[in-house]
């Protein structure tokens, strides 16, 4: 840890910069240090942002967010509020602290860790996962809309754009995408406060389950989260159906449709941004690239099941 006021580092400076910008913490913070590095794969968490521990004089420690500037179309505009929001619902840890760039929460101490995808595997622990998800879904909307198929566009376009290495298939997993967009948007959607990030670190688990992250969190169908969940977790149709279950008390097959559909297309929009972070970011030794492909991968797999086309049929 770093005592404060003693900056060595680059990342020191940006840390007691912000610090100093933020009222409820200037003056407060005695020592601080690197939460959680930037790993892509075969985990993918604290990409978009340093995540620094901040201690203070009194108090218990703080979670810190600083934006990556490279990672700024990332982050949606009300990501702040959206923290606030999870945190007001009970399923997310309390903001301490916001300004532009950056976001302060309450931290939280062992035994709290980050899931990884067996743990998720675990029935009580995906219950828990769905009626936080739930709990999101049904706190009312929050105004700015989160679309996942808008986003897998803008993301082709940006990697053809900087030259990106890309798959010679990605253009027919990005026209799937289009495809099931068209689907899902004729069979219609109700929007709801999502989260619409379901990698498995952003899921706390501890004394219950607490949601991170909130970065893209915004308006949208709330079958995205569960369908992204679910593909992010289960590798068999049985553990899908049952997945599903947990979150609607039941399962159909319009249901489950909707939600394979949208655990290819998170598939492809987290793909594409994977390979287009390893272009466009400065930073080395942060997988995005394999990260990328290996997700580009597992879509590949979905939209050539022999069910696809089923999927969009029965919406």
């Amino acid at each position: 840890m770093t005592p404060f006021g003693e900056a060595a580092t680059p990342f020191d400076e940006r840390v007691e910069a912000v610090v100093a910008a933020m009222p409820e913490l200037a003056g407060e913070v005695v020592r601080y240090g690197l939460a959680a590095a930037p790993v892509a794969s075969p985990i993918h968490r604290a990409t978009a942002s340093d995540c620094v521990r901040l201690e203070r004089r009194a108090g218990p420690p703080v979670f810190l967010k600083i934006r990556h500037p490279d990672c700024a179309a990332d982050v949606s505009p009300v990501a702040a509020a959206a923290a606030a929001k999870a945190a007001a619902v009970g399923v997310g840890p309390n903001v301490t602290s916001a300004i532009d760039g950056a976001l302060a929460l309450d931290f939280l101490p062992e035994p709290w860790r980050y899931a990884r995808v067996g743990d998720l595997q675990d029935g009580a622990v995906m219950a828990e996962t769905m009626a936080a998800k739930k709990r999101l879904h049904e706190s009312g909307t929050i105004g700015w809309r989160f679309d996942p198929f808008q986003r897998t566009r803008a993301l082709a376009t940006e990697a053809v754009a900087i030259h990106a290495p890309l798959p010679d298939d990605v253009d027919r997993l990005v026209e799937a995408c289009a495809l099931a967009g068209g689907a899902i948007e004729a069979a219609g959607v109700d929007l709801a406060f999502c989260h619409n990030d379901e990698v498995a670190s952003n899921v706390m688990i501890g004394d219950g389950v607490q949601l991170v992250d909130f970065d893209l969190a915004g308006d949208n169908d709330r079958w995205f989260d569960v369908g992204a969940l679910v593909n992010e977790t289960c590798a068999f149709e049985a553990e899908r159906w049952a997945a599903i279950e947990l979150y609607a008390g039941r399962c159909d097959q319009r249901l489950y449709n909707r939600c394979r559909l949208y655990g290819a297309v998170d598939d492809v929009m987290w793909g594409l941004w994977g390979v287009v972070r390893a272009v466009a970011s400065g930073r080395s030794g942060v997988e995005f690239y394999k990260y990328g492909t290996w997700r580009l991968s597992h879509a590949r797999v979905t939209l050539a099941e022999r069910g696809f086309e089923e999927w969009l049929r029965r919406l």
